[in-house]
Parts: structure tokens; sequence; C-alpha cells
């Protein structure tokens, strides 16, 4: 697919910027063959969304901080995942049931799934890497909301709306934000069959070493599945894994004893 000329354009003077500390717009000119007045134009738009800066003296232009911010966001996501996907595997073994991980996105004000282990056993609840879902009928979603500023979670509510799955799905902001302060207090969150008809997941938060609630994992498993297991143990287990999974993030202070606090075997 050809690309669109503007984005082409762009890209060819990050792309020269890559190269030189500074560049003056003739220089830039010179290395994307691109008009002066265009690259005019682009540099000029790229400052001032602090992509590229000009320096004070020589007024060439080189990278700018946002980019930093950009690849500090993108290596966060990948560390995350690798991070992660060890203990995932190991949870989902364990409890014989699907485990992923979630983030919440912050532009789209949505939940996406970023990494998934399979249950090892014949019966699977798969919700594919890359999906977008509900934040009020799934675990990852009411745990990663519980951690969200209150006018971030009315933002959510307003734009996606609380879409019915399920006879059992919650769809009154005031149940809700209930439901959320419990998250927050017992430090899990549990789906029973609100996303899908006899799902059930159990999902907990994971926290990076500033303390912040940067993802949230959780199990996926059939309400018969479930049946066989003792709850306590397996929310126990969830919630376990989330800890081990922020440890190795950095997380270390005393708020992580909260963690091994005990956990009630059922809610309503």
């Amino acid at each position: 697919m050809k690309p669109a000329t503007s984005i082409e354009k762009v890209c060819r003077v990050f792309d020269a910027l890559r190269t030189e500390t500074l560049m003056g717009v003739t220089a830039i000119a010179e290395r994307t063959g691109l008009l002066p007045s265009d690259v005019h134009r682009i540099v000029r738009s790229l400052e001032h969304f602090g992509y590229i800066e000009q320096d004070p003296e020589t007024r060439q232009y080189r990278l700018g901080l946002e980019l930093l911010k950009l690849g500090y966001l993108v290596g966060e996501r990948l560390q995350l995942r690798e991070v992660a996907r060890p203990h995932l595997r190991r949870l989902a073994y364990t409890v014989r049931a699907t485990a992923n991980l979630a983030v919440f996105d912050a532009h789209d004000l949505e939940v996406i799934f970023v990494e998934q282990v399979d249950s090892p056993g014949e019966l699977q609840i798969r919700l594919r890497i890359g999906k977008r879902v509900a934040a009020h009928a799934t675990s990852v979603g009411k745990v990663l909301l519980a951690h969200l500023e209150p006018g971030i979670v009315d933002h959510v509510i307003e734009r996606h709306g609380m879409s019915r799955f399920t006879s059992r799905t919650i769809t009154d902001p005031g149940r809700l934000r209930e439901e959320l302060e419990i998250v927050r207090r017992e430090g899990y969150a549990m789906d029973q069959g609100e996303g899908l008809a006899g799902a059930w997941c159990m999902g907990a938060p994971v926290l990076d070493h500033t303390g912040s609630v940067v993802a949230a994992i959780s199990i996926s498993l059939l309400g018969s599945q479930l049946g066989s297991q003792d709850e306590a143990r397996v929310i126990g287990l969830v919630k376990e894994t989330a800890a081990r999974i922020s440890t190795d993030l950095g997380y270390g202070d005393k708020r992580g004893n909260r963690y091994a606090e005990p956990v009630r075997a059922s809610r309503s």
C-alpha cells in the first residue's frame, strides 16, 4: 500500500534527524529530497507538538523529548509482556485455565488484552491479543477502572455505555461504582458470567516500581470448571501471580503486603 504523501514526508524528516544531532531546514531538505518550504512547515508543526526541538543558538533542529516519552511507553509495554509471560504460563497450568494480561488504553478509553496463555485443558476461553473488551463486564476491566480517577471512569461510561451481554451484566453506573470500591478494598475482581454466559474470570492488579497500576491479569474458565476447584485458592493464586509480576517490575514497598491478605470466597 502506498503511504500517504504527508506522512511519508514527516517520516523522511524523522529519518534525517536520526542521523545528525542538529540539522537546519536546508540540510534536511537536501537529505530528504523535499522542498525547503515543505520541510519548514513540517518542522514547525513537529516542534509545536514537542517531537522535535529547535536549538536557540544555532536555530537548527533535533529530535524532541516527546519521542523519548513514546519510546519509553513502548519499552514499558514490551517489558511488561516479557516479565508477565512466564508467570501467566505457570498460573494457566496450575489452575488449568486461560491466563490473560490487559492494559487500559487512555486514548480510546478501552481495555485491551496484550498477552494470553491458553489453558492446557481441552476447554478454553480465548480472548485474543489485541482484542478490546467491555471494561464494566470483565474482571480485568473492573480492576483497571477501580484504579482510575473517578472522572476518567465517568468518561469511559459516557463514551462506551454499559451494554448488557448476559443477564448478569452490571448496567447501572451506581452499582458499578460500588463494585469498583469492593475491588479496591479486596484487591481482586470477579466476572461471574457477566461478559460471556457461563464464563467466569478472576483478576488482580499489576503495579510498577512507582506503585501505579499499569495492568491487570486474570484467569478465564467455565463456571463448571470452577466448581471442581476451591474458589478462594484460585483467587489467592491470581493475586499471588499479580504480586510476583509487580515485584519483577520493581514494586517492593510495604503496600505489597496487601496481596497476602485473606481473600473472601464469594461476593454478591
